[in-house]
């Protein structure tokens, strides 16, 4: 892949992009409050963060010299203030006081400024730099350690305080930098994942599992990361990074997506990646000078973005345009600042290779996750008895399968969550459908019952794997529980999951006297592949419905064990009609 060739299909999403937020910018002189942002088709609203879209706008400006784009950053800048407090900081959005997002307002502004200062007028930079001035003041007082946030917004003052440090010549700014570069990196792993998007950060579960999140990570805190260490010129840092990139690459699907499914915020998965995060692609691109490993990934996701975009807007899966979701437009404004910082900094010449993905061990555990990650063949699947609740919820447990994945389909199965919550509100999008919205958790649970207990909210199950050739297993043993931690009087359950060639077989069994009241629910995404069913019994015919997190339409099974309490299946792939095909172009 040449430069040349990767920058102009990058610089043509990115117009697409621009263009549809242009289309969505409110004119309305007389509402001050509203002229001049961004209104969101999906959410009916406006999201605060859209003032951040200056960067990209000037920097589509730049590539087209279409005037259109400059005044449409021009107006977004004045818009913002709408945002700021009187402290420098700026708010989340017009309802929340949240103002740690400042960190984010601040690296868009600056490199609005930084690369395209020159196309504003002397006033107008002033004024643009005025502000930055009083987000830095503010970052650099208040965003540190001591102040309740997700390890993701250290890491970006970090990058912040670095390059406003270097922009206005400030030391103050340039030594907190180098402080939280620090504390962030304090943060990894025994498997070099990074930890802390909960709060505390360092905190542990019962089960000793940390805080992970492979969107956030990928997303914000590992480009955030990246970008301090090659401002500040840590080449040790940097070096550091890339083995920190290598860890998490485990986690990209080989089309490209990022398994989050395991992941603290799970709730903001989007298959490409994560809901308000910026998006991985400049500081693997950045990586790829050295590795084509990196760049290699960094395309991958960006074709992903190029399949889930509709009307100039990326949306928020792989099928929320078939369900006629609407595009949130947080999705785009967000992942086209990464998209102009890639631009900006230089896209290098790269061949095609393999990712890890590609050729994957046949088991991997990752004991502060309490997940296994197992491939056989052409399959992907993930067993999940993580037990970090965030924020007071449930995480997925009970040695659910939260990924299945098969080289010629795609994603089979894709959890996401627990059931059907909005746990911020603000920053996801409700269904347009909501009587067809339900959890793609596959998953034991009772029938009919208030409250209802699963093996989803069972956070003290016990997964053990065994491996026998080339058809690994996992078998996981639990008991059937409600959201609140109840359990069900003799609701121990247990299953095991063994990949084959061909597919991925589930066994499971039951107390034989709840077979009434309990059944296995199956939400098979809607893609070339089939189920078997080899002990039990249908209950009914299986009912369409929408995953939203991470956007997939599904057909939801409901199978019932038999009179021993047992039930066995088989799901298979289609290997003659694809859904979504993946070559390994190191083989091609």
């Amino acid at each position: 892949m040449t430069a040349n060739n990767a920058q102009a299909h990058v610089a043509a999403l990115l117009t697409d992009w621009c263009d549809a937020l242009v289309r969505l910018q409110i004119r309305q002189p007389a509402v001050m409050r509203l002229d001049g942002a961004l209104l969101c088709p999906a959410c009916g609203t406006v999201h605060g963060r859209c003032h951040e879209a200056v960067y990209p706008l000037l920097c589509a400006a730049r590539l087209t010299g279409n005037a259109a784009y400059l005044d449409a950053a021009k107006r977004l800048f004045v818009w913002g203030e709408q945002m700021q407090c009187a402290d420098g900081s700026c708010r989340n959005d017009f309802k929340s006081d949240w103002k740690g997002v400042t960190v984010f307002a601040a690296v868009a502004l600056h490199d609005a400024l930084f690369f395209h200062g020159d196309l504003l007028s002397a006033k107008e930079r002033s004024a643009w730099e005025k502000r930055l001035h009083g987000m830095g003041a503010w970052l650099c007082e208040n965003l540190t350690p001591q102040m309740p946030a997700y390890l993701n917004y250290y890491a970006a003052n970090a990058c912040a305080m670095a390059l406003l440090g270097n922009y206005f010549s400030n030391d103050a700014y340039r030594a907190r930098a180098k402080a939280l570069a620090a504390y962030c990196m304090c943060h990894v792993s025994e498997n070099g994942l990074i930890f802390g998007e909960g709060r505390p950060n360092g905190a542990l579960s019962p089960k000793g599992c940390r805080a992970i999140d492979i969107g956030y990570n990928v997303e914000e805190t590992l480009p955030a990361l990246c970008r301090f260490a090659a401002v500040t010129g840590d080449k040790q840092l940097l070096d550091t990074c890339r083995e920190l990139w290598r860890a998490h690459l485990v986690w990209m699907l080989p089309d490209g997506a990022w398994d989050n499914s395991a992941g603290t915020r799970a709730f903001k998965w989007t298959y490409w990646g994560s809901r308000t995060s910026d998006g991985c692609q400049a500081a693997l691109f950045a990586c790829g000078k050295d590795d084509p490993v990196f760049a290699e990934a960094a395309w991958r996701n960006f074709e992903l973005y190029r399949a889930c975009t509709h009307h100039g807007l990326l949306t928020g899966g792989p099928d929320n345009q078939k369900n006629g979701e609407h595009a949130c437009i947080h999705h785009t404004f967000c992942h086209a600042k990464v998209l102009a910082e890639s631009i900006d900094s230089g896209i290098p010449a790269f061949r095609r290779t393999a990712l890890p993905a590609d050729r994957p061990v046949p088991v991997r555990y990752y004991p502060e996750m309490d997940t296994y990650r197992m491939a056989g063949g052409s399959w992907r699947m993930d067993v999940c008895g993580y037990d970090f609740a965030y924020r007071g919820e449930k995480h997925i447990s009970g040695g659910c399968i939260t990924l299945l994945w098969e080289a010629n389909a795609g994603a089979l199965l894709a959890a996401g969550l627990p059931d059907q919550t909005l746990l911020e509100p603000h920053n996801q999008q409700p269904s347009v459908h909501p009587e067809t919205w339900r959890s793609g958790c596959p998953r034991l649970e009772t029938l009919g019952s208030t409250p209802i207990y699963g093996q989803q909210y069972c956070d003290f199950a016990t997964l053990t794997v065994q491996e026998a050739g080339d058809d690994p297993a996992v078998r996981t043993e639990g008991c059937l529980c409600s959201k609140e931690g109840q359990l069900l009087p003799g609701g121990a359950y247990t299953l095991e999951y063994r990949l084959s060639a061909d597919g991925l077989f589930i066994n499971g069994s039951v107390d034989p006297a709840l077979i009434e009241t309990v059944c296995y629910v199956l939400p098979l995404i809607k893609s070339a592949a089939s189920v078997r069913l080899l002990q039990g019994q249908l209950l009914s015919p299986p009912e369409d419905c929408f995953n939203l997190c991470p956007g997939f339409l599904c057909s939801e099974y409901r199978i019932r064990p038999d009179r021993a309490g047992r039930f066995r299946l088989k799901i298979i792939a289609d290997t003659n009609t694809a859904a979504t095909k993946t070559k390994d172009p190191a083989l091609a």
